[in-house]
């Protein structure tokens, strides 16, 4: 249902968050297909991770800015601790203009940077965010704004 809300509200033209346990899931099992490939161990999903991941996309959709540094100046391990998340190591990936899951996932693997946030070897646990918002940003992107938060606890 909330995945038909998310849609509709795309299609309508008005702001749309989410935190849909069927998107967090698909994210997860694509994540962890990644880091399989790769030799790594796989993730578990944190609701606290995927609380600072959704606000962080909203903060971005509000600014219609694409940034790991928060409208408040908060870097991502502040937002992290924000959310009630003890960590030991933090990594986060942000996007913008991607309509889809699929997309944000193949443009973070072919970025050296956020390829390597996914295939860490010292998180443990994920969360994610989506915002989306009518019209056009800077550069005619659209305003879909992903966040990727990776962890692991102390």
């Amino acid at each position: 249902m909330k995945a038909i809300i998310l849609v509709l509200g795309i299609l309508l033209a008005l702001p749309a968050h989410a935190a849909d346990p069927a998107l967090q899931q698909a994210m997860l099992a694509e994540l962890n297909a990644i880091r399989a490939r790769a030799g790594r161990a796989p993730l578990t999903l944190d609701p606290r991770l995927s609380r600072a991941a959704l606000a962080h996309s909203v903060d971005m959709l509000r600014r219609d800015q694409l940034s790991h540094r928060g409208r408040d100046g908060s870097d991502p391990a502040q937002r992290v601790t924000r959310a009630g998340y003890a960590w030991r190591s933090t990594r986060e990936n942000v996007g913008a203009g991607y309509s889809d899951l699929r997309q944000a996932m193949t443009g973070w693997m072919h970025s050296p940077g956020h390829r390597d946030n996914i295939l860490a070897a010292d998180v443990t646990q994920v969360g994610l965010g989506f915002a989306a918002g009518p019209g056009m940003m800077q550069g005619n992107v659209p305003r879909l704004f992903w966040t990727l938060v990776l962890a692991a606890p102390r």
